[in-house]
């Protein structure tokens, strides 16, 4: 019953922005030059904007938008740098991170489009691994854990070396799960193969019979004939794997996650990018969903209208 409310809040919100635009004021905007819209950050939420680009291209033929995936450090770096007006963040923004953009000037609108939950997967054939608790994953992944075999880590286990896969020190990903399982951001085991690149990790987790890795649900699911995906314990609960309904109902702990995009308030005077943003949240279930990750709720969508509504109250370009 709220959507058709929230779609016009969203198109008043974006009209506010726009309109004055012919009016001056454009030296405020801009890491980017003419019809262009610059996108980096998560390669999670890489997936999303990239289908909202898709989908956009088609209607708006002659804007480009050129969606990056640098993690979501590199994201918010690039943003501080003035070279880019969306950010895909796979995490909430640091508070050191907020109060850098705040002193710079670089106010920002966040916008929800989906929800993950990081994946544990391990390859294929390994028949004996089917759920982990949040303690095993920590004795296995924190800095100075001496694990090396699947024995290590349950008795019942074969004696073999594990491999370790995942993300890099930019990644969200990387930053939520230390965080959630280690117990601090950014702390992991040295002796890791690390990626940037999400398929890369894939790769390399189907590639190896002893392999175990993390990334976001999409790229499980878009694997899934190759992978298995491990049901997680978090304490005294019963192991849940990942899916859209356990990852919604957040069920699947800790490692369910909301996913952001951080929009350049200013930016958004551009028509360029404003229309594109519009375009992303009008059809952010539609590009969430292709994107395999599970949308947003109504209640997010209600509040991503009235995050642009604002911007649009605030705004010096809104004010005349």
């Amino acid at each position: 019953m709220n959507r058709p409310n929230v779609s016009r809040s969203i198109t008043l919100a974006i009209l506010c922005l726009v309109v004055p635009v012919g009016c001056g004021g454009g030296d405020e905007t801009a890491p980017s030059a003419g019809r262009e819209v610059r996108v980096d950050g998560s390669s999670t939420v890489f997936r999303i904007s990239k289908a909202a680009q898709e989908r956009f291209s088609e209607v708006r033929p002659e804007i480009q938008v050129v969606v990056d995936k640098h993690g979501t450090g590199g994201g918010f770096k690039r943003y501080m740098e003035g070279e880019v007006d969306v950010i895909d963040a796979s995490r909430p923004a640091r508070a050191d991170e907020a109060a850098e953009a705040k002193a710079k000037g670089l106010d920002w609108i966040e916008c929800l489009v989906g929800y993950d939950g990081i994946t544990v997967a391990v390859n294929e054939k390994n028949d004996f691994a089917k759920s982990i608790t949040v303690a095993q994953l920590k004795a296995l992944w924190e800095p100075e854990s001496k694990l090396t075999t699947w024995k290590d880590l349950d008795p019942s286990w074969p004696d073999r070396k594990i491999s370790l896969y995942s993300p890099d020190s930019a990644s969200g990903t990387f930053e939520f799960f230390t965080e959630a399982v280690v117990g601090k951001a950014k702390s992991q085991r040295k002796d890791v193969q690390v990626n940037a690149d999400d398929n890369q990790l894939v790769s390399g987790v189907a590639g190896d019979v002893d392999a175990i890795g993390y990334f976001g649900y999409a790229y499980y699911a878009s694997n899934a004939g190759k992978l298995n995906a491990l049901s997680v314990a978090d304490g005294s609960k019963p192991a849940v794997g990942p899916s859209p309904e356990t990852i919604l109902d957040k069920t699947y702990s800790p490692l369910s996650r909301p996913l952001y995009i951080y929009v350049h308030a200013a930016a958004l005077k551009r028509p360029e990018v404003a229309e594109f943003v519009k375009f992303y949240l009008d059809h952010v279930g539609e590009v969430s969903k292709a994107a395999q990750y599970v949308p947003p709720t109504a209640a997010d969508v209600e509040a991503n209208a009235k995050a642009l509504g604002q911007a649009a109250a605030t705004s010096p370009a809104a004010a005349g």
